[in-house]
């Protein structure tokens, strides 16, 4: 449901006492079930309703909004009602927007003891009393509504098919009609989806406004194995309508054994292609080895990690890996790794950016060193006052940094220069030519060479916590599994929604190819935005997006994307 301002308001706007909602309940149902001079299903409000109060909103300044675009205020007055302080907010409310002419006010006296209760400014309003025999008929009309000629009806345009954990399922589409398939108006209301049985998984946007008579569900995913399900679909006015039952099947295995067509490489873990894409380092626990596509059976170079991992970097050749103590191993695709522990410095000597400058690693802390780790021993490249969450290097060679507070600096020759504030939580940081794209929790930033300040621009994700920032396409998302895919010129391509919780672990370097971790740990691939590949283990993805590394526990194999999808789908 959208903010009160930006549709027509509601028909009917119902005030009620909590413990009085199945009384409220009935008759909104019963009012679904009529149609305005328009011909259209009443638009109800009732506050815990899909089409009241939606999550997360202030409600009072909500219902500020929303009594004067409602063209009735009906009033439950039962001995409950003259108790809450909400209801009599709304009541006094209604009351002066019922004097100024712009709500009609209809109490319904749900109880004779209520009477007594009336406050003084209500009373004047004559009451509908439920003890009348028609008293639903006599409220309806003086609501200028009318029963329905003839039911509305759902329908699922097409079968929906069998599906595959955490893969997206083909669009399901649910459009409106009348009995025996006649043409209704258009009126834009809300369907939704549950299943049967309830609890099954369901995952992705569960309620559509209809477009010409349709809602279009383009997202949807189930997160585990069901033997058997149905999708149901409701609207206001509407009977429910539900799928035939279809099946969701586990992931298939992921290939094991000896495999003399594509690469197997002996460790099993996370996996990160080298940029050239013919080399592979693989992470077991705390142990990351190097391997070359041209020579499987063979580990080129060997290192370790203190902790868990927290930041990757890639560089023109070389990538590197930095934990959670300060420890960073950069690896050359010959073998070659060096290992440095920068936790020596004090304060909060945890790494919170990892940037390379062509092949030279650059490790920004949280306590503000900014170390180059060029030679054997690490040199400090400048102290920044309020600690580092982003680096990177620019065309010029100047280095830009984000520090805690969301201050972007420039420096050049290690002395600072131009600072743009930003915002506290920055996640991403990329330099094109020209140009570079910083993403922060609330906006993208765009910083034109030679601006005097960068362009921003509001996401159409709130509260991102996760954002993956590259040449042509990047990618943010929420802790709700919402996302977008954007340009470089702050275009958004398409959105997509996956499993709350999930984090971006890998990208082709267009970003049109995704691998997603889940909270239990298993991945995912997405492309343009449907969810094609799951696996209950790691996934990466080469920069060319040609091919993938995936574990099976025992070791990782290496083959082409289009292969995996495809043993992807004859699983399924």
């Amino acid at each position: 449901m959208t903010e009160p301002d930006s549709h027509d308001g509601w028909d009917v706007f119902i005030s009620y006492a909590r413990e009085d909602y199945q009384k409220a309940r009935d008759l909104a149902d019963s009012l679904h079930k009529c149609v305005t001079s328009r011909g259209l299903p009443p638009r109800i409000f009732i506050d815990v309703d899909r089409e009241g109060l939606p999550p997360g909103v202030d409600w009072e300044q909500y219902l500020e909004a929303a009594l004067p675009r409602s063209r009735y205020f009906v009033a439950l007055y039962s001995l409950r009602y003259f108790s809450k302080n909400v209801c009599l907010f709304e009541l006094q409310r209604a009351v002066d927007l019922t004097k100024a002419g712009t709500v009609g006010f209809i109490p319904v006296l749900m109880e004779e003891a209520a009477k007594d209760k009336i406050w003084f400014t209500a009373s004047k309003y004559n009451w509908v009393a439920v003890t009348h025999p028609d008293w639903f008929e006599t409220l309806r009309d003086a609501l200028d509504l009318r029963p329905s000629p003839s039911s509305r009806q759902l329908r699922f345009d097409a079968p929906v098919t069998d599906a595959v954990v955490n893969h997206t399922l083909s669009t399901v589409r649910v459009s409106v009609g009348g009995a025996h398939g006649a043409a209704v108006p258009a009126s834009g209301e809300p369907i939704s989806l549950t299943t049967v049985p309830p609890g099954s998984g369901l995952n992705g946007t569960l309620i559509v406004p209809t477009v010409h008579g349709t809602a279009t569900f383009a997202d949807l995913s189930f997160r585990r194995p069901v033997e058997s399900v149905r999708l149901r679909a409701q609207a206001p006015g509407c009977e429910p309508v539900e799928t035939a039952p279809i099946q969701v099947s586990p992931p298939a295995p992921q290939p094991s054994g000896p495999d003399r067509v594509h690469p197997r490489l002996p460790a099993s873990g996370r996996q990160a292609f080298f940029p050239d894409g013919r080399h592979v380092a693989v992470l077991d626990g705390a142990d990351l080895s190097v391997h070359a596509l041209d020579d499987p059976d063979r580990v080129l170079g060997a290192a370790r990690l203190a902790a868990r991992p927290r930041l990757w970097a890639h560089g023109t050749s070389h990538l590197a890996v930095a934990d959670w103590t300060g420890r960073v191993v950069v690896a050359a695709p010959d073998g070659r790794t060096n290992t440095v522990d920068l936790a020596r410095a004090p304060g909060l000597a945890v790494p919170g950016a990892l940037a390379f400058d062509g092949d030279t690693p650059l490790v920004g802390m949280w306590n503000g060193t900014v170390w180059s780790l060029a030679d054997a021993e690490p040199e400090t490249v400048l102290e920044h006052r309020a600690g580092v969450q982003l680096l990177a290097v620019d065309s010029g060679g100047r280095l830009l940094t984000g520090d805690l507070d969301g201050v972007l600096t420039v420096h050049a020759e290690n002395r600072a220069g131009a600072e743009f504030p930003l915002e506290r939580l920055l996640l991403g940081i990329h330099h094109g030519p020209g140009y570079t794209l910083i993403v922060g929790e609330h906006h993208i930033y765009r910083l034109d060479s030679g601006a005097d300040r960068p362009l921003v621009v509001d996401l159409p994700v709130k509260q991102v916590a996760d954002a993956w920032v590259g040449q042509d396409l990047s990618i943010v998302l929420n802790d709700e599994g919402l996302g977008v895919c954007f340009d470089a010129e702050l275009g958004v391509h398409l959105g997509f929604r996956t499993v709350p919780g999930a984090r971006v672990v890998s990208a082709s370097r267009d970003g049109r190819l995704v691998v997603f971790e889940y909270p239990d740990g298993s991945h995912v691939l997405m492309q343009d935005g449907r969810i094609e590949v799951t696996s209950a283990h790691p996934l990466a993805l080469s920069p060319d997006g040609l091919l993938a590394a995936t574990s099976d526990g025992l070791g990782t194999l290496i083959l082409p994307v289009d292969e995996l999808r495809t043993g992807a789908e004859k699983s399924a």
